[in-house]
């Protein structure tokens, strides 16, 4: 009879030595490495998605705060054109009415000066015929 193989005995020690080992050495710390960078990953996409959250909700507040104040500008500048529309009308009917009094006036002084030139063309028509009449008779016509 021959004794039993020991040699599996042996290499399942050492395997089991080498495991042990091996677990102390790297599986653990390797472990506690992998969980450290997964606990940093799930916190940096937290704080990743919590900042996009964040950039929405401020894209919105100036989308709105925008869209405000191009709707006060509008107003503000629909006032402003109204005002400035006023008064140019405003302006535009005085500078009329002072047209329209320069016009008159200028009329006025048209028909004061065309009567003061027909009176003197009636004096100066009735001196023009007897000098043409002294011209054509040859003799001075009185």
């Amino acid at each position: 009879m021959q004794p039993p193989d020991l040699s599996l005995l042996v290499v399942m020690g050492i395997f089991w030595a080498t495991y042990w080992v091996l677990r102390i050495t790297v599986f653990k710390p390797l472990g506690h490495i992998l969980e450290e960078r997964e606990a940093t990953q799930q916190s940096a996409t937290s704080a990743l998605q919590m900042g996009l959250d964040r950039q929405k909700e401020v894209l919105a507040d100036i989308d709105r705060r925008l869209t405000d104040a191009r709707r006060e500008a509008m107003a503000q500048r629909e006032s402003l054109r109204a005002t400035g529309a006023a008064r140019r009308q405003t302006m535009l009917d005085a500078a009329r009415e002072k047209a329209q009094g320069l016009v008159a006036e200028a009329q006025g002084r048209l028909e004061a000066d065309i009567a003061t030139s027909r009176a003197e063309l009636k004096g100066n028509a009735t001196a023009i015929a007897v000098d043409i009449a002294s011209n054509a008779l040859g003799r001075r016509i009185a």
